[in-house]
């Protein structure tokens, strides 16, 4: 069975990095953008990862968050969330929420292998 990842991310560089790493250990990247998409396919599909962008344009992350981890489908899933270093405080509240890691973009991008391949790489 595939591993299966939630993207939740409108920087293009980002998600064409993801999705390479990912093809590459035969995983699946599953595209979100909306915060009801995101909690629906998780629930459906319980990924072995879920991965936003703190700085996507119409989700609320905290709240997201905080959703995802009060019901039992999708309590469990780590939760990788990325922002500029300049939104301290979106990072922090997406950390209290919940969210497994929290990383500015530079070290996301930096040790992006290493990230992915703790929760997904076969």
């Amino acid at each position: 069975m595939s591993k299966k990842v939630i993207i939740a991310a409108n920087n293009m560089i980002f998600t064409s990095k993801i999705m390479t790493y990912l093809d590459g250990w035969d995983a699946e990247g599953i595209k979100a953008i909306r915060s009801d998409e995101i909690f629906t396919k998780a629930q459906e599909i319980k990924p072995d990862l879920i991965i936003i962008d703190l700085n996507l344009n119409g989700i609320e992350a905290p709240a997201l968050i905080n959703k995802l981890r009060s019901y039992g489908a999708t309590k469990g899933i780590p939760i990788v969330c990325y922002s500029p270093k300049i939104l301290k405080d979106q990072m922090k509240a997406a950390k209290t929420a919940g969210a497994t890691e929290v990383l500015p973009n530079s070290q996301m991008t930096s040790r992006m292998s290493k990230i992915l391949s703790k929760y997904v790489q076969i």
